[in-house]
């Protein structure tokens, strides 16, 4: 099977009949800009004595979450002189169904996901209450302490309310890391083949998020040499789910920036929603959240699950062109 060919189960992108081989430099320089500029922006961090709760974390790492995108634009305008829009798959034309109708499927995909996990988490003896009342009654409670006294239903709506926003505003800086890295890095690796290219594009994901995971920025509270060991393969299984959500879309990143938000915005509320006084105690960071066994092995089997086959899904849509393409 040559590079351009697929497997059933594995990415499709479609590799130029010129380019069989990967541009190894254009690789590295891509790498080195985006791994410097978030390490930059990480590093205050470092030294802060509030570390990853200091107020202004969530804003500087968000704004380095457009490091791949800046390290795409590098690469394609000043060492492979090429359209960037192409090199990242930000075309329109043709693809318009596709990315309205993966948008808001990914959105939902991924929160079922969320919602998953947390649920299997109670299953396996973890204490919770899958009715939500707990949740719920913890809500109203907060939000009368706050002097904002409402009906439970009201302050749940409310919360969920807030918690959409929050997603919509996420997606800004989840966009910012998939053009990078499902738009640019993941048509660039092709060449490799399928799981080559789904497993070093995760990997590669992975090692980027080193400046914060080993401050503390995932599996709270655990050992950071465990909490970056278990990060590599999540990162793998979440780069073959948000591929296979760009694939879908035609090569078009912004469904896969709708998943990535609402992995990063509903993690807590999903966990939230089955929680107790007592689950916190009892959850297991590497084995209970979507980062965790569960969620490796439940978003690896989606992600198989929706992959484009030969023949059929986005990945006729995902072929460099020639000449620019308007739109």
């Amino acid at each position: 099977m040559t590079s351009s060919q697929t497997s059933l189960h594995g990415p499709r992108t479609p590799v130029p009949a010129e380019r069989r081989r990967v541009r190894w430099r254009s690789v590295l320089v891509f790498g080195a800009v985006a791994y410097g500029l978030f390490a930059l922006c990480a590093a205050p961090f470092w030294v802060l004595d509030e570390g990853i709760t200091h107020p202004l974390y969530t804003l500087v790492i968000g704004a380095g979450m457009f490091a791949p995108t800046i390290a795409s634009v590098v690469v394609a305008k000043l060492v492979d002189r090429t359209s960037w829009r192409d090199a990242v798959g930000l075309r329109f034309r043709g693809r318009w169904k596709r990315i309205l109708l993966w948008a808001p499927l990914a959105t939902l995909l991924v929160l079922a996901l969320n919602l998953a996990t947390a649920v299997i988490m109670v299953l396996r003896g973890v204490p919770g209450d899958l009715t939500g009342s707990t949740w719920a009654a913890e809500v109203s409670r907060s939000m009368s302490e706050q002097g904002a006294e409402m009906p439970t239903g009201a302050a749940v709506a409310l919360v969920l309310a807030i918690s959409a926003f929050g997603l919509l505003l996420t997606v800004v800086p989840a966009l910012g890391e998939e053009i990078g890295w499902r738009g640019w890095l993941r048509r660039e690796l092709a060449p490799l083949g399928p799981w080559p290219a789904i497993v070093l594009g995760g990997a590669i994901w992975s090692l980027w998020h080193l400046p914060v995971t080993l401050i503390g920025h995932n599996y709270t509270g655990q050992p950071r040499w465990a909490a970056v060991a278990m990060f590599l393969p999540a990162s793998i299984a979440l780069h073959y789910l948000f591929s296979a959500i760009t694939e879908r879309a035609g090569g078009n990143p912004i469904p896969a920036a709708f998943a990535h938000a609402t992995l990063n915005s509903t993690l807590g509320v999903a966990i939230g929603v089955v929680a107790t006084s007592e689950t916190a105690s009892e959850l297991n960071w590497f084995l209970d959240t979507p980062m965790g066994l569960t969620g490796i092995v439940l978003i690896a089997a989606t992600a198989f699950a929706i992959m484009p086959r030969t023949g059929r899904g986005a990945g006729r849509g995902d072929q460099q062109r020639t000449a620019p393409e308007a739109g």
